[in-house]
């Protein structure tokens, strides 16, 4: 899905909704609806203990919309992934560094800040995961040091993930690269 087929889900989502419903993602969702050039995917990635739903009502929105919610893992068609505590390397939001994405009705989907979205990424820091960073890193210039404390508040293990920490220090000689070059 790209930004138009996103926001329309969200649309058709936020009309088939019973209650309010908040939800945080992460991913490329937020990387999409935050408008990063040629960004897609097959699926959005929902921060379940992070969001305010009420599951089935969620999950009847999702399937009437067109998404359905953790399908098979060989399904090749747009979904949603309910992350559970356990598999979510994303610190809580913080009260006031929340990044509103969109709002409707009854559906308000909402992010975690830069650099807590950059920490997320360094899991993997496959070439998609550093143009994201690249991306938001352009947007909102952290310091090295902004990131390194938000990769300190991740979750366990997260936090002392041997490939999260050398992930970092890939992350800062990048962002010295980039620096240098705008």
């Amino acid at each position: 899905m790209d930004k138009s087929k996103l926001l329309e889900y969200l649309s058709a989502m936020d009309e088939a909704l019973a209650e309010e419903t908040e939800l945080v993602v992460y991913g490329s969702a937020a990387f999409i609806l935050l408008d990063e050039d040629g960004r897609t995917s097959l699926d959005i990635d929902v921060a379940a203990p992070y969001s305010r739903v009420n599951y089935p009502d969620f999950c009847r929105a999702a399937a009437l919309s067109g998404l359905p919610v953790n399908p098979p893992e060989d399904t090749s068609g747009d979904h949603i992934e309910w992350i559970s505590s356990l598999r979510l390397c994303l610190r809580k939001p913080q009260s006031g560094d929340e990044i509103v994405l969109w709002r409707g009705k009854r559906l308000t989907v909402k992010t975690v800040s830069a650099v807590d979205l950059i920490a997320s990424k360094l899991i993997r820091y496959d070439p998609t995961d550093q143009a994201d960073i690249q991306h938001i890193f352009k947007m909102t210039r952290p310091s090295f040091e902004r990131v390194q404390s938000a990769v300190a508040a991740l979750p366990e293990p997260f936090n002392t993930d041997p490939l999260v920490l050398e992930n970092l220090e890939n992350f800062k000689a990048d962002m010295r690269m980039w620096v240098e070059k705008s």
